[in-house]
């Protein structure tokens, strides 16, 4: 199993070089969005609008610090919004999109363990959506514990993370961005197309013990709000001519 591990990374460290160097030589034009976006006049960023009324929750939109929004490429658009439960933390929606700089979209893990969080269990899954036609969105779960000083007194704290990448026509939950990775690579040769990935993410803390209930209500703001704001999968009938 060790040696498979290492033959798996070193090809997708091999892919990802080779991508890069497909980026840097191949002549390409930015792919459409997997998510609603429209250019920004003078910007080199997209607009991106998260749903403000879902499932009759309070919603506020939040704007990237300038801090984080200096550590990203300069046409990566990033929009956030936190969604308000009664009695409850809010769950956090928020979508990254890269433009001709594919390093804007990375692994999740790396943020949260650079943030001091332990992961405890990660995992492939899928939430079953209804619309635009019923499908299964796959997703990657992520369960993490913090344990340090909270207003002053120690303390620890569960976090329930969840989130996948989209892109037009493509959907991904591999952990590893070989599938990504290869994905991009492809069209770039056959069609000199970068593809536009979105990192799409929903998360929210809570006590020990509450990880699976809040997985829950996760899955339920899932199946509410992203309808509202990804185009990927397009609608079943989208291809079909008009019945007369």
């Amino acid at each position: 199993m060790n040696r498979q591990k290492r033959i798996l990374s070193i090809v997708t460290v091999a892919l990802i070089a080779g991508t890069a160097l497909l980026l840097a030589k191949v002549p390409q034009k930015l792919g459409p969005p997997g998510v609603k976006a429209t250019p920004v006049p003078g910007d080199t960023r997209w607009h991106i609008d998260l749903p403000e009324n879902v499932l009759g929750l309070a919603s506020t939109n939040h704007p990237l610090d300038g801090k984080a929004l200096e550590m990203l490429p300069k046409d990566t658009s990033f929009a956030e919004r936190y969604y308000y439960l009664p009695g409850s933390v809010p769950i956090v929606s928020s979508v990254v999109l890269m433009g001709t700089d594919r390093t804007s979209i990375h692994k999740a893990q790396y943020c949260l363990t650079g943030e001091g969080m332990q992961i405890k269990q990660m995992t492939r899954e899928t939430v079953h959506m209804d619309q635009p036609q019923p499908y299964d969105l796959p997703v990657i779960k992520i369960v993490g514990q913090y344990s340090g000083e909270i207003n002053g007194r120690p303390a620890t704290i569960s976090l329930v993370y969840v989130y996948w990448y989209v892109t037009d026509g493509q959907l991904s939950n591999d952990q590893s961005g070989f599938e990504r990775m290869w994905s991009m690579a492809k069209q770039l040769v056959l069609r000199g197309v970068l593809q536009r990935w979105a990192y799409v993410r929903f998360y929210s803390m809570c006590e020990t013990g509450q990880e699976e209930a809040t997985y829950e209500q996760i899955k339920k703001l899932i199946v509410a709000s992203v309808p509202q704001f990804q185009l990927t999968p397009k609608p079943s009938n989208a291809a079909m001519p008009a019945q007369r």
